[in-house]
């Protein structure tokens, strides 16, 4: 009966017509992990169907992997090219020879944006000031005297041209920018500019953020003295706005598809030419997804909603493909059809009871994200501060000794810890990493590791000996620790933005999440393992409970301990990636931005920095662990 109720609904879904253009044709669509960008694939996706196409399920990935896949012919259409700012995915990934642009989706704008309020207190108009040093502390989030401005995902052609404007417009030295995932920037930004800080970041629109902070009324847009980019042969038209020069190129949204499957299909062709959504659509359409709205189903709703509201404009694009034909698949009208839909409606309501209800747990996370937020932020900031004291001390000290003395004092220390072969691939590996040019970067993350490191065992091992120490305590916290270990990275960064702010110290916090629970367990396991019998004499000779726990078990614990610091330092490590999407720098930025970019090179150097790192790392701990079994 199942079978039949499901073979049912396939085929009360399927188009009968054989005349429509894409009929038998299966066509495969890309999006990137920019989650606005689904809209418009949804849109065209519909209109794709329409026309007969069997669509595939959308793949999201990100902007250069997405242009090598639709090149390849492993997608066909992608309608996420940013021209011109896209120009170098698009030149990598084979360029004319296999990509073709079509029609114009709707038009970019971007630039740098600043609080009105700070604007008009300073005279604040043009980037160009920023070379003032009062003018670039007022924007100083950090304390190092430098502007922090919000910038872009590694890898994005914003952040190549901002690259190039600080050294066009001289802002090195009082100016950093804090790369990292835009999103999570964007909303430390915003926490911090509704608690009355000023506001400095790379604006790109149609995004939400424009919904947020209006033009003219919250923020303004920065000027440029000059057109200065890394853009061949840009001029100040190509980077004005109403006059305004905004500094990057306002360019248009369009697709990329693969030049075969066009060839292929002129009415596909046909159809991506007419598509144009306007300008405050996506606006609204990306404040709706900040809102919540942000699942697969949602959007798909939302590109619904719009063709409904647009019908004529939908239907006249369809019906210029071929206007010959009046057969493009037209929903039928009829109230034998009528009857059919809404038995096909009850049919697929019994099939998938979840699309009745659904649990809004998310809108309750993000509600009690912001309670916390607006409420107890100042608590949480002032966490940052033994944290941020002991980083800056620990990078201090392994940026200020001279790289010859580092390199010989730590292979030194490592012999004596580890032995000869371990001390001699200390030597190596780090000389190794200085001369590719990663030295600074490898310091940076070894001090992020240590700090996280320090802080997990402060933490984690009174923690660990709780659990042993009390069955309840263990079966009440073995769930957070659960949760700890399974739960996706990615996940808790975005509150831990929101609420300790982005850069190092945030990237610490969230390294000690992800790195504390092996050290837990592994405690608890030690203290748990140590033999009964022995605890008893202890007991027998007048020993009390503290003298039991700090003479006995922890002692005899100590090789499983340190096993759990073993493991406390690679999670740290392979953590620092991640972190680096929040603008925590050193080699976890260095694979990110050659991820970004595509650029094998930077990210296979960045990843080799990291082994070797690790490896050093846990051949140390694995030593000392040894050496106390």
């Amino acid at each position: 009966m199942l079978i039949g109720l499901i073979t049912f609904c396939f085929r009360a879904q399927a188009t009968t017509d054989s005349a429509l253009p894409g009929k038998g044709v299966i066509v495969r669509l890309g999006t990137s992990d920019w989650i606005e960008d689904r809209f418009q694939t949804e849109i065209i996706n519909m209109g794709l169907e329409r026309l007969g196409y069997k669509t595939a399920p959308l793949v999201g990935v990100a902007y250069p992997a997405l242009y090598t896949a639709v090149a390849n012919g492993d997608l066909d259409i992608a309608p996420v090219f940013g021209e011109p700012g896209h120009n170098e995915f698009y030149k990598n990934a084979g360029g004319a020879k296999k990509l073709e642009k079509v029609g114009l989706l709707f038009p970019l704008m971007q630039g740098y944006q600043i609080d009105k309020k700070t604007a008009d207190k300073y005279g604040i108009t043009n980037l160009q000031q920023f070379q003032d040093p009062k003018i670039a502390q007022l924007f100083d989030s950090d304390g190092d005297g430098k502007a922090d401005l919000v910038g872009c995902d590694p890898g994005w052609s914003c952040e190549l041209e901002m690259e190039h404007h600080f050294d066009a417009y001289k802002l090195r030295d009082t100016v950093e920018i804090n790369q990292g995932n835009y999103t999570a920037l964007i909303a430390d930004a915003l926490t911090r500019y509704k608690q009355g800080e000023p506001f400095f970041s790379y604006v790109y629109s149609p995004f939400w953020l424009g919904q947020v902070l209006k033009v003219g009324q919250d923020v303004i847009w920065l000027e440029v003295p000059f057109t200065a980019s890394n853009i061949k042969n840009l001029t100040a038209k190509d980077t004005s706005v109403n006059g305004k020069n905004l500094g990057m190129v306002q360019g248009k949204y369009r697709v990329i598809a693969n030049q075969k499957f066009l060839a292929k299909n002129p009415s596909a062709k046909h159809f991506l030419e007419l598509v144009k959504i306007p300008y405050k659509d996506m606006i609204r359409e990306s404040y709706r997804i900040k809102n919540g709205e942000d699942k697969p189903q949602d959007i798909r709703r939302h590109a619904e909603e719009w063709v409904k509201q647009n019908q004529d404009l939908f239907e006249g694009w369809l019906a210029q493909i071929n206007q010959t034909s009046n057969q493009l698949g037209k929903q039928p009208s009829s109230v034998e059809n009528n009857i059919n839909s809404q038995r096909l409606k009850r049919l697929n309501i019994l099939l998938n009871p979840f699309e009745l209800y659904t649990i809004p747990l998310d809108k309750w996370i993000t509600a009690t994200i912001n309670f916390l937020v607006d409420h107890f932020r100042p608590f949480f900031q002032s966490l940052r501060i033994p944290i941020s004291w002991v980083l800056t001390e620990i990078r201090g000290l392994l940026l200020t000794i001279p790289p010859l003395i580092s390199l010989l004092l730590i292979s030194l220390m490592t012999w004596k810890i580890a032995g000869q072969g371990v001390g001699i691939y200390s030597l190596l590996a780090l000389t190794l990493i200085g001369f590719v040019g990663l030295w600074e970067a490898a310091m940076v993350s070894l001090a992020l590791v240590i700090t996280a490191v320090i802080f997990c065992i402060i933490i984690g091992i009174p923690l660990g000996v709780a659990c042993a120490r009390s069955d309840r305590f263990e079966q009440v916290f073995r769930p957070l620790l659960d949760a700890m270990q399974t739960l996706p990275t990615f996940v808790y960064l975005v509150p831990v933005v929101m609420l300790f702010g982005i850069g190092e110290v945030p990237g610490v916090i969230a390294t000690i999440i992800y790195a504390l629970p092996p050290l837990i367990r592994f405690t608890n396991l030690g203290i748990r393992q140590v033999s009964t019998e022995v605890v008893e004499a202890a007991y027998a000779f007048g020993s009390t409970p503290r003298q039991i726990l700090w003479e006995v078990q922890i002692p005899l614990a100590i090789p499983t301990i340190l096993a759990g610091v073993n493991q406390t330092v690679l999670f740290a490590l392979g953590m620092s990636v991640i972190a680096s999407m929040i603008a925590v720098p050193g080699l976890g930025l260095t694979v990110l931005q050659g991820v970004g970019r595509l650029d094998v090179g930077m990210a296979a150097v960045g990843g080799l920095g990291i082994v070797l790192l690790a490896i050093l790392l846990d051949r140390i701990t694995q030593a000392i662990g040894k050496a106390n079994s």
